[in-house]
């Protein structure tokens, strides 16, 4: 190999040791950000999109805001409902990873960032389709997430067709990954952190909200009456 050459892999191996250290995934080194114009690496890929933080944020707030509006104005059908949840789901985990492995996050970025985990929670909470039934089924869940992995047996508090309230001795923030399983039947459900409250007797509640599974519970919801 020429002394041009040797040179040419040495500044490669370079630039993807600096992207290393300061946090940008190396799977995303070779993808540039969509958006046309940019010249940023892309950091993340959400809506098929695989954008830089910044047109991330930006596109993240754009679709929030769409979908707030859409809500109070009563324009959520179901297919809607169904792409708000996706994309719920998608920019609260993406936004999280994102604050969580990158070493060079400013403050403003890091607070834009925690506010679209709130706000995506926040949108998510308008989209509750089945009615909530007192019940207090037998679960280990379990968070199998880089530097926070726990797992404990619990009860649940509050269900609902797509999720569940129950106690928790963990804290767990919203947009984290967890695993349910019921100790009745075996049966085994992904979801994330929807929110988490402190309650004065029983300690620490969290909300869970299932990813792609209906009826988790096998109830008739038809028959179910609201529990307030």
């Amino acid at each position: 190999m020429g002394r041009d050459g040797l040179w040419s892999c040495t500044q490669v191996s370079i630039n993807y040791s600096i992207r290393g250290l300061m946090g940008v995934p190396k799977t995303m080194n070779a993808n540039p950000c969509a958006v046309q114009g940019c010249e940023q690496t892309a950091d993340t890929v959400i809506d098929g999109q695989a954008l830089c933080r910044d047109h991330f944020i930006s596109h993240c707030y754009a679709q929030l805001e769409r979908f707030d509006e859409m809500q109070k104005t009563h324009r959520l059908n179901m297919p809607d409902a169904e792409a708000v949840r996706r994309f719920i789901n998608q920019s609260s985990r993406q936004a999280d990873e994102i604050e969580h492995a990158t070493k060079d996050l400013g403050n403003l970025e890091r607070a834009r960032l925690l506010h679209i985990i709130l706000w995506a929670n926040e949108v998510g909470s308008y989209l509750r389709r089945s009615p909530r039934k007192v019940a207090s089924i037998p679960v280990r869940v379990s968070c199998d997430k880089l530097g926070s992995t726990w797992e404990e047996e619990t009860h649940t508090v509050l269900l609902s067709r797509h999720g569940a309230s129950l106690r928790c001795a963990h804290s767990a923030k919203p947009g984290e990954p967890i695993q349910l399983v019921r100790l009745d039947t075996g049966q085994r459900v992904l979801g994330q952190v929807a929110w988490q409250r402190s309650a004065d007797s029983d300690g620490i509640r969290i909300g869970v909200e299932f990813v792609d599974c209906d009826n988790f519970w096998g109830l008739d919801w038809g028959m179910v009456e609201e529990t307030r």
